[in-house]
């Protein structure tokens, strides 16, 4: 049986001892690891909020153990289930040891196992190997405007949730300007994750707008769903459902589609080319690690935070959190345009960089 609550340890709200743990700790810490604790952390503090567990003294074992599988209906590489189940008990433990929580926490949560080519799997698609892939594919006479080509193309430009791709009706498209409408219909079952707040129009530039004009007119099934909707991207049963979005994108992120395979393999005889089999390869990358992808590529490209967040449909504070994850080469060039320009015989005040108006 587990010890008590200490008496005189406060009964914290989840965030709080969140910021409790990464304010104590982070004199430990080098480079971004407080970015990263924050942002597996992150996934708590949305359990919690989700069921209702406010402070830590709604806290058992059940429902610290359910965090599990919230994590695995979540679109998550196995490696990235691995880690947040991992921070949340190096902060339980933290919490126990604090007298905050009873002892043993921490051990309601059991880790994945991960093989070592899944350990050292990134959780992001890098913005240079989906230039990679989607060169090849627009160049592509047989690939070129198919399914896996024209999602990813669309998943990647606006870095959007795979609900909200797989929501898009046909006629959400407009050919004409390029723009997407996305749309809450939870009495049809599409649902986006914050309903009506996650509302949007987005634009297509050129080359995407021609490759999905490509596949609607080429390769697109003309289906209905269960609800007489006609779903912009469609299987033979209709709206595909998401792991078979899941499994386009498996499949479509394969790196030896472009070029040689960097596990020695070659694409005749390796067992991870077959659709069943592509989500174990290494390199491949399901929708979620495409989102994240797409939008640190934006924000490194100079769009603020603000636009970003309006065009994947996410809020700034989320952005900032758990998916703008630059290098630190990437991190030097957002800065460059102003740092660059330091020099203490020009600039003693903040305000020498400002811009002058009064002209």
């Amino acid at each position: 049986m587990s010890q008590p609550r200490s008496g005189d340890a406060p009964d914290l709200s989840i965030p709080e001892a969140v910021d409790l743990y990464l304010r104590r700790k982070r004199t430990d810490w080098k480079g971004e690891t407080e970015r990263t604790y924050r942002r597996n952390l992150g996934d708590f503090e949305e359990y919690a909020e989700e069921n209702e567990i406010e402070t830590l003294e709604d806290l058992t074992r059940w429902n610290v153990g359910a965090f599990s599988e919230y994590l695995l209906d979540k679109d998550y590489s196995r490696v990235t289930v691995a880690g947040r189940q991992s921070t949340a008990r190096t902060w339980l433990k933290y919490l126990e040891g604090q007298g905050l929580v009873p002892l043993g926490y921490h051990l309601a949560i059991e880790t994945l196992k991960l093989s070592r080519d899944e350990e050292t799997s990134d959780q992001q698609l890098a913005p240079e190997d989906a230039k990679e892939l989607l060169s090849f594919y627009r160049g592509s006479a047989e690939w070129r405007g198919t399914r896996q080509h024209a999602v990813l193309e669309v998943l990647w430009h606006v870095g959007c949730r795979m609900s909200g791709l797989r929501a898009l009706d046909l006629d959400d498209y407009d050919p004409e300007t390029g723009d997407l409408k996305f749309r809450n219909r939870p009495e049809t079952d599409t649902r986006l994750k914050r309903g009506k707040v996650h509302e949007r129009n987005v634009t297509l530039s050129e080359t995407p707008q021609d490759v999905l004009d490509l596949y609607i007119a080429r390769e697109r099934i003309d289906k209905r769903d269960e609800h007489g909707r006609k779903p912009l991207f469609t299987t033979r049963q209709g709206r595909p459902a998401d792991g078979t979005i899941r499994g386009y994108m498996y499949v479509a992120t394969q790196p030896c589609m472009a070029g040689e395979c960097p596990h020695g393999k070659r694409r005749p005889n390796c067992e991870f080319v077959p659709r069943k089999s592509a989500s174990r390869c290494p390199s491949t990358r399901s929708p979620h690690p495409i989102r994240r992808g797409s939008i640190t590529w934006q924000r490194n490209l100079g769009f603020d935070k603000e636009t970003v967040a309006g065009r994947s449909g996410a809020t700034t504070d989320v952005i900032e959190r758990f998916y703008d994850d630059p290098d630190l080469a990437d991190e030097l060039q957002r800065r460059r345009e102003e740092t660059g320009r330091l020099d203490i015989e020009e600039h003693l005040h903040p305000t020498d960089f400002m811009e002058d108006d009064s002209e």
